[in-house]
């Protein structure tokens, strides 16, 4: 139910660029006003220009960092910054990384997905807002490219495509090879062969595909496919996939060893009369409370409940000698504390827990308080939460454990959406490895950029 299709990537030019790994980035919604100069710093090709860059005083419809990004593309291609392959291709993309002293490999296949069968399912896990969707659509009104990744999984068991592309690269070298800030290693590869990417095509056509990270990408491609649509435009015949039909997606086995999901965890700030001891003395009648003095032991306590499927939180706070665990005494409470049509996945979610027992009805933090960040920061690594406790008006921390991938599918597949920053997968799929430029033959209608 999957419908791929190869293209002809553009790649940074390595006679033109000498560091590769100076022009990649993060995805977009994962670079603040920080990292965003670092990047500009970094490279004067940077791929930040393009896909989030500096707004100025004087920007107006004619003149901003849209139409800015579409003057980088073509400058770029115009001076062979960027290149475009000779012919179509697959590209496999692995990524090299370590968690916790072990190290993985998670392996991606980079294609174009058709955004137009309308026998495809693609299941979502994620709520998206407006806001990102309407700056992302802005982007490819002017640039009419794919620059960034879509995080696709599918659930093939068998791993037989990841079998088949390892048999087809095993004496091949990566034509891209670059580290990330977090200490990932990148690697691209190629595959040509018309024959083979039709053998991996046809075993997509019997698979669903489950949107890992890049919810608002996705329907922001459905959205502009639709636009082109209303107005007339057409995909001309030698464009084949590359055009506003299709998508450019990194797809990964759901099954695959090397794929991780990393917790995120939550510091409590700027609450009015927060007294932790309160705190605990009304989350004792759902929740065992355990007491820690060193941090080693509490992460070892996570990590025990975690592999026994409870729902555990470490806690920590100011003014609070040692840490806590918080362990949910009786999983059915969540049916008299959860409001509203969920299933029974999602009343069990950490995140489904954390957000309605302890945060929503003991804090008050509800569920607008999440998704306007007023009263909650989110972390990813344990240590880091711990240590920001005090610093900058944070009062509190509270540790999870990993959403499982199991229970990814099984909310997607229920078609609802899990709470905000539920799965955190990494490392991030870099913007800048390999993009797509889209034709599109507008003579039988009228382009119109809606710039506001």
């Amino acid at each position: 139910m999957a419908e791929i299709a190869s293209f002809r990537g553009y790649r940074y030019n390595k006679a033109e660029v000498d560091d590769l790994s100076k022009v990649v980035t993060q995805p977009y919604d994962k670079i603040d006003e920080k990292l965003q100069d670092e990047y500009y710093e970094r490279h004067e090709n940077n791929i930040v220009r393009i896909i989030m860059g500096k707004s100025r005083d004087l920007d107006n419809p004619n003149d901003n960092k849209y139409t800015r990004g579409a003057n980088f593309w073509n400058s770029w291609i115009e001076d062979r910054i960027l290149i475009r392959e000779g012919g179509p291709a697959i590209y496999p993309y692995h990524q090299e990384y370590t968690v916790d002293e072990q190290t993985f490999v998670r392996k991606g296949l980079i294609v174009l997905v058709n955004l137009d069968d309308k026998d495809a399912k693609v299941r979502a896990h994620e709520k998206t807002l407006s806001g990102p969707k309407k700056d992302r659509l802005k982007l490819m009104q002017a640039t009419e490219a794919n620059d960034g990744q879509i995080f696709m999984l599918y659930d093939e068991p068998e791993n037989k495509i990841n079998k088949m592309l390892d048999d087809e690269l095993m004496m091949a070298s990566p034509i891209m090879e670059v580290n990330d800030d977090f200490g990932a290693i990148h690697r691209l590869y190629r595959i040509t062969s018309p024959g083979f990417i039709k053998d991996i095509a046809e075993l997509f056509e019997e698979l669903e595909l489950f949107i890992a990270d890049g919810h608002h990408r996705y329907e922001t491609a459905v959205d502009y496919m639709n636009y082109c649509m209303e107005r007339n435009w057409k995909e001309p015949i030698q464009a084949k996939a590359e055009t506003f039909t299709h998508r450019m997606m990194t797809l990964v086995n759901m099954h695959d060893p090397g794929l991780a999901v990393l917790p995120t965890h939550r510091l409590v700030h700027s609450l009015d009369g927060f007294n932790p001891n309160s705190f605990l003395a009304k989350a004792a009648p759902d929740f065992d409370i355990d007491e820690y003095a060193e941090r080693s032991a509490l992460y070892a306590a996570l990590d025990e409940a975690d592999k026994n499927g409870r729902s555990v939180f470490g806690f920590a706070a100011e003014g609070l000698d040692g840490y806590r665990l918080l362990t949910l005494k009786d999983p059915t409470s969540m049916d008299r504390i959860v409001e509203g049509e969920h299933s029974e996945t999602w009343r069990r979610l950490d995140v489904t827990v954390l957000h309605t027992a302890l945060l929503e009805k003991l804090l008050g933090i509800d569920a607008a308080k999440l998704a306007s960040y007023s009263n909650v920061h989110y972390i990813r690594g344990r240590d880091e939460a711990l240590d920001l406790i005090g610093n900058e008006g944070n009062q509190a921390a509270f540790l999870l454990n990993a959403t499982r991938i199991d229970q990814v599918r099984e909310i997607a597949l229920a078609g609802e959406r899990m709470p905000q920053k539920s799965t955190d997968f990494f490392p991030k799929l870099l913007t800048g490895m390999v993009m797509m430029k889209m034709q599109i033959d507008k003579s039988m209608g009228l382009a119109v950029y809606e710039t506001e």
